[in-house]
């Protein structure tokens, strides 16, 4: 939730409300509003302003800017049993760790979900449970991971995926969170830098760039394309004098206006009567 919380507050323009908060991402039981005004609290992304009001901490107080040619990139890819935070586990870790575009470090390692993988996962991945049956566990992964991650960037294609997946298995095992806690995402910036391109996936991506690629949902293969994505985007970027990790951070921006704001709760609030209604018509 944290993740997700950190989205809507860096993406809305302004300040917004608990209640709006609840709204935009369905917090209804009162688990989740208490888990809600903990997160408020204690994440140092997001700050107090009036009456149950909160808005993104300002980008100096949680990352140092720099040039990006001087900026430790660590470009990540998951592969897990499935797309839920909490039920699903992590199977396959990799990621390289670049700079000024030249790779410096990489950590690789399959991981044993202890759980069964899904013959859909296997066709998809081609790991089954044979592949991760020596593979360590995530209790030993994850630490190795942040250690190779610190100070780093995270970078991901559809970071809100892995970055969010990763942030919740952390907190999951009382594990210390990513540090700093940014993420850049390719998959934004090509939606900002290709408009003309529909399909925007790694796949997709590899076609509109002619890159071929081997073993895709592998994670070191999703990684190697990302960061042939990741290099292409940034040299388009030093042409229209993004040079900075501001600059970048504020680019991939998704921004979101109070009227936007508004249009997502009503919009929400009808699909979500409409599916109540659906529910109550089904007869016993």
């Amino acid at each position: 939730m944290n993740s997700a919380v950190f989205q809507l507050l860096y993406q809305f323009e302004g300040v917004i409300t608990e209640k709006q908060i609840r709204q935009v991402l369905n917090l209804n039981s009162r688990s989740e509003i208490d888990q809600l005004r903990n997160i408020l609290k204690s994440d140092n992304r997001i700050v107090s302003c009036h009456d149950s009001c909160w808005t993104c901490a300002p980008l100096e107080t949680l990352v140092e800017d720099r040039p990006i040619s001087e900026i430790e990139f660590v470009i990540t890819d998951l592969e897990t049993t499935g797309s839920i935070k909490g039920k699903d586990r992590i199977i396959e870790i990799a990621a390289l760790k670049v700079k000024n575009g030249q790779v410096i470090d990489k950590f690789e390692s399959l991981v044993d979900p202890q759980k069964k993988i899904s013959w859909q996962i296997v066709n998809l991945t081609k790991i089954n449970n044979q592949t991760v049956a020596d593979a360590p566990t995530i209790e030993e992964v994850l630490p190795q991971f942040t250690q190779f991650a610190e100070n780093g960037i995270f970078v991901a294609h559809n970071s809100l995926f892995d970055y969010a997946f990763i942030m919740f298995e952390l907190e999951r095992l009382n594990l210390n969170v990513l540090n700093p806690q940014i993420e850049i995402c390719t998959f934004r910036l090509a939606r900002k830098l290709l408009p003309n391109v529909r399909a925007r996936g790694i796949s997709g991506l590899c076609i509109h760039f002619d890159y071929e690629m081997e073993n895709r949902h592998r994670a070191m293969s999703d990684v190697l394309a990302t960061k042939f994505f990741l290099d292409r985007f940034l040299q388009q970027m030093e042409k229209m004098d993004i040079k900075t990790l501001y600059q970048l951070i504020e680019f991939q921006k998704d921004r979101m206006t109070k009227k936007e704001l508004i249009k997502r709760i009503k919009r929400l609030r009808k699909k979500r009567s409409k599916a109540t209604i659906a529910k109550v018509a089904i007869p016993n």
